[in-house]
């Protein structure tokens, strides 16, 4: 069983249409009433773990100068498949987040969906914030989202199936409150003509205080503005599962 995202990024945009919308469709409005209530100018964005490229396909879209970048060639695979015939200005560069080198600074830079908390330890983090600070201009923004210990406590603690016309995806979950580990092992059946292929892989993330973040993000050079913890989902049984930084490079 392979770990990272080797399998994922094949069905990865069909699997979250699964849930109603897909996550950056729900994030997109947070997103921009933060930059308007801020008055942050944006020209150029950096996408940290950029995934399959929606949220650089929608930034790109509003005449921004996007960057993605992502650890997993499958997923910007699956990016630059999104922008191919598109007159927009976007790169994509394979790189793991904890060695972000871009060409050129930028105003503002995202990481959505959890994905900082594939870092695995505190100075995995470190090193993540470090590199965006260098990416960003002076007075530049971090906006992005962690997942908090309530998630990981209520939904990283099962395990779940989805059924769809090409594919049905098993995740078998697991939470280690004593190491702040979490694990997914997940399990791909792919349709291939009359049959199906199996593949497997593990998604592994950390859980983070808002202590720890806070403490990274100051060592990193950056002043934290906001700490919110929110639920994007139309489920407010599952309580606020997520948590939304906003921090400022100041010089």
């Amino acid at each position: 069983m392979a770990a990272g995202y080797h399998v994922l990024p094949e069905i990865y945009d069909r699997w979250q249409k699964t849930y109603g919308n897909d996550y950056t469709t729900l994030i997109l409005p947070r997103l921009l009433a933060t930059i308007a209530r801020l008055n942050i100018p944006v020209s150029s964005l950096l996408d940290v773990a950029c995934g399959t490229g929606s949220l650089a396909l929608m930034m790109a879209r509003r005449g921004w100068r996007v960057w993605g970048v992502d650890a997993s060639e499958e997923m910007l695979v699956q990016a630059r498949r999104k922008f191919r015939g598109k007159r927009l200005l976007a790169t994509f560069l394979h790189q793991d987040m904890r060695d972000i080198r871009l060409p050129a600074r930028v105003d503002l830079a995202t990481s959505m969906f959890d994905s900082l908390n594939h870092a695995t330890s505190q100075r995995e983090l470190l090193t993540t914030f470090r590199g965006v600070y260098r990416s960003l201009l002076p007075g530049g923004y971090f906006v992005f989202d962690t997942n908090n210990e309530l998630c990981y406590r209520s939904l990283w603690t099962r395990t779940d199936a989805i059924h769809h016309r090409d594919f049905t995806i098993i995740m078998q979950n697991r939470y280690v409150p004593r190491r702040k580990k979490a694990y997914s092992f997940v399990t791909v059946f792919l349709r291939r003509g009359e049959g199906y292929v199996r593949q497997a892989e593990i998604v592994q993330e950390r859980f983070f205080s808002r202590e720890e973040v806070g403490k990274l993000l100051r060592e990193a050079g950056f002043r934290v503005l906001e700490i919110e913890d929110f639920n994007f989902t139309d489920m407010p049984e599952i309580g606020k599962i997520k948590t939304w930084w906003v921090a400022r490079r100041e010089n």
